[in-house]
């Protein structure tokens, strides 16, 4: 049986307008379920898969770490943690102090309810220490990925609770002892680990609150552990590659890099530096063909792939009520084209078990949202709101997936923000473009713009109901006139 990869790749047959891609795939997978197995999980040799088709194989393998390398040159490209919100040096913690708000033109469907804490950790050298204090009055988490988006451990309420820990993150090979004081030893799959942390704010008036306890979140070198530990300045930047940077507010995956040969140079030498797990060894050293071919990477293979990979989101997505959300994200195994996919609409994606995202622009009876047209509300009966352990927020978005400017400044509401309930214990959110009437709770006004736009649902620490989809999260209805 072909891996992942390969039946991800079928499609790509039907979907690329020209004749000699066509029919070199199609000949490709021919010869391939004729083929002898070799390596791990079924794969197989490049001949039997055509050097074009193997490109395109390569490509999305290589699609997410390239994406977060890219990432990662550009936000550690700067002297210390202050000169540049959300940018440190790498082994520094970027300590984002500000809430998201319709001036947020970099992020697609931003985080309107928590803020950032952020590092890149080179563990090539030694480890490092993540040190975290005591968060009892909020809900925090602190994932830890791999060289390819893989999330390999999440710190936090979740998972280590609400005392302070030190946890020392150790790269591939590190034998050494822990000195004393370290809650936790965690072996990381790659000396490259993005952490991406999240602290729960509860609106503005909470933001100071917040930041008080995320600044305390401290990053230190193992020899420089327990400290006290000072990060350094005036570090010597390495400016990013320029192919990789993309244009002014767009993700790292919207630089021309993607469409050059030189992605291939990169995708090797990030592999090189970042060994995948020994059973896809094969796999990889199957892409020698392609690196070697990297001057045939065109349009079209690289369209080829962006399709590719985008199916494989909406193929793997949960749908209930206009609602759709994905509950295998953030480890990917195999499925290397929807960790593309994800690389290409959302990078940095973390697991389900610490977060479920569903995202909603139709009504109940399938129609677009859009606030010049219609008020809408969403009711969850009594006991039915989103079960989670640790909050949940309903976001509201324009056509762009950028917030909404609105006289209340409000862009999220949930089980933060003082929602009053109906007599019969029911949660009413009202969607509307102005402020709704008495007796209409303000608290339940979520302000919506003059046109399209569209919902995001976020659930932190789900529940059971949630991770086997037996939950139902509610249609937004339209209210009548």
């Amino acid at each position: 049986m072909a891996d992942r990869l390969d039946r991800a790749l079928v499609p790509a047959t039907g979907m690329i307008g020209r004749r000699d891609l066509l029919a070199s795939t199609a000949a490709a997978m021919a010869l391939m379920l004729a083929a002898p197995k070799v390596g791990a999980r079924g794969i197989r040799t490049a001949p039997a898969f055509g050097i074009r088709a193997l490109m395109l194989k390569a490509y999305i393998y290589g699609y997410a770490p390239v994406a977060a390398w890219a990432t990662m040159g550009i936000q550690t490209a700067v002297p210390d943690a202050n000169t540049t919100p959300g940018e440190a040096p790498i082994n520094q913690f970027a300590y984002i102090k500000t809430l998201a708000d319709p001036s947020e033109t970099t992020v697609i469907r931003p985080n309107a309810d928590t803020i950032y804490t952020l590092a890149w950790l080179d563990l090539t050298a030694q480890p490092m220490v993540i040190s975290l204090p005591a968060v009892t009055d909020r809900y925090y988490v602190v994932p830890l990925l791999d060289a390819y988006t893989n999330e390999f451990f999440s710190l936090g309420s979740r998972t280590t609770g609400s005392a302070a820990g030190n946890y020392l993150v150790a790269g591939p090979g590190w034998s050494g002892t822990p000195p004393p004081g370290i809650t936790l030893v965690i072996p990381a799959p790659t000396p490259t680990v993005w952490v991406i942390g999240r602290t729960l704010v509860r609106g503005p008036g909470d933001l100071e609150n917040a930041v008080a306890v995320t600044s305390q979140y401290q990053l230190i070198p193992l020899d420089q552990y327990p400290g006290p530990y000072t990060p350094p300045t005036n570090v010597p930047v390495t400016p990013p590659d320029p192919d990789f940077v993309p244009p002014e507010g767009k993700p790292a995956t919207a630089a021309i890099g993607f469409g050059l040969p030189e992605f291939f140079q990169i995708m090797q030498e990030v592999i090189a530096a970042n060994p995948p797990p020994s059973d896809q060894h094969a796999l990889v050293e199957s892409f020698r063909a392609a690196y070697a071919n990297a001057d045939r990477l065109t349009a079209d293979l690289v369209q080829a792939a962006l399709k590719v990979m985008t199916s494989a989101l909406g193929s793997g997505a949960e749908a209930v009520n206009g609602w759709g959300y994905l509950l295998d994200l953030g480890n990917y195994g195999e499925n290397y084209a929807l960790r593309g996919g994800v690389a290409l609409s959302g990078l940095g994606a973390i697991t389900a078990a610490d977060a479920v995202y569903a995202n909603c622009s139709t009504d109940e009876t399938g129609a677009p949202l859009d606030g010049s047209k219609a008020n809408y509300q969403i009711r969850f009966a009594a006991g039915q709101e989103p079960p989670v352990q640790g909050f949940w927020s309903i976001t509201v978005y324009n056509e762009k997936g950028l917030l909404v400017a609105n006289p209340m400044n409000r862009y999220a509401v949930g089980s933060e923000t003082g929602l009053v309930a109906d007599a019969d214990g029911s949660v009413t959110i009202q969607l509307w473009n102005t402020q709704p009437p008495a007796p209409i709770p303000e608290a339940n006004w979520l302000p919506v713009p003059d046109g399209r736009f569209s919902l995001t649902l976020r659930m932190y620490w789900p529940e059971g109901a949630v991770l086997n989809n037996t939950y139902v999260i509610p249609p937004v209805e339209v209210v009548a006139a």
